[in-house]
């Protein structure tokens, strides 16, 4: 699973898919602009201009706290954002491993897709974000959240963007039939790209990168269809 990682990183430099970087890039650094100075006007509007010192540390703490809330909601924005240029990369990477004949998925079908796991992932988070306040100083037992973060998420992208690779290539059914029947090695493969995702600066490219991991582990489980 490594080296497909580790060859999905290298696919997405490559000539076919390197355009899109930039989109991706740019995308996700909007999304950041916006909550940030979001974020910041939320905070102007404390009533604590008569204590300015208070204010000083209010701000500090606060910025904090949006820095890794950012990187905990960020899979969860992104797996909807995502979904405007997926088809792109499955297009792209078939293309340059001589794959033909892939099934139209509509957009709004792509959206629909990444829209439900944006939603699950947004309240798994909000939930998490909530239990690591109150178990944040109790030893080992803050780690729980963490753990529950990476494992929860790490399902939810596994199964957005498994199905945003299959269903290029199979019917729906068929789709769920293999998502089950390997369903621990899709949610491993789900796990890698939760942690690559809450990494700063390099989950900028991350959507394209997953993108292209899990197609490579679907065609892996797929022989039958490289040649499609």
């Amino acid at each position: 699973m490594l080296f497909e990682f580790k060859s999905a990183i290298k696919d997405i430099f490559s000539s076919k898919i390197r355009s899109l970087i930039w989109g991706s890039a740019l995308l996700t650094l909007l999304i950041f602009i916006i909550l940030f100075f979001s974020f910041s006007h939320a905070v102007s509007l404390l009533p604590l201009t008569d204590m300015p010192k208070v204010q000083k540390i209010v701000e500090v703490f606060g910025y904090i706290i949006f820095f890794i809330l950012s990187l905990m909601f960020f899979p969860s924005v992104v797996t909807f954002i995502s979904g405007f240029f997926i088809d792109s990369v499955v297009n792209r990477m078939a293309a340059r491993n001589n794959i033909h004949a892939l099934r139209t998925v509509p957009l709004k079908e792509s959206l629909a897709l990444s829209g439900v796991a944006a939603i699950k992932g947004i309240m798994v988070s909000i939930g998490l974000a909530l239990a690591s306040l109150l178990f944040g100083l109790i030893p080992f037992i803050n780690l729980v959240p963490v753990i529950l973060y990476y494992g929860l998420n790490g399902r939810l992208l596994a199964r957005e963007y498994f199905f945003a690779a299959a269903l290029r290539y199979l019917e729906k059914q068929d789709a769920e039939d293999l998502f089950n029947r390997y369903q621990a090695y899709w949610v491993r493969a789900g796990i890698i790209i939760a942690i690559l995702m809450t990494v700063p600066i390099v989950n900028m490219i991350a959507p394209l990168i997953a993108m292209a991991f899990m197609q490579r582990l679907f065609l892996k489980k797929n022989p039958n269809r490289e040649k499609a």
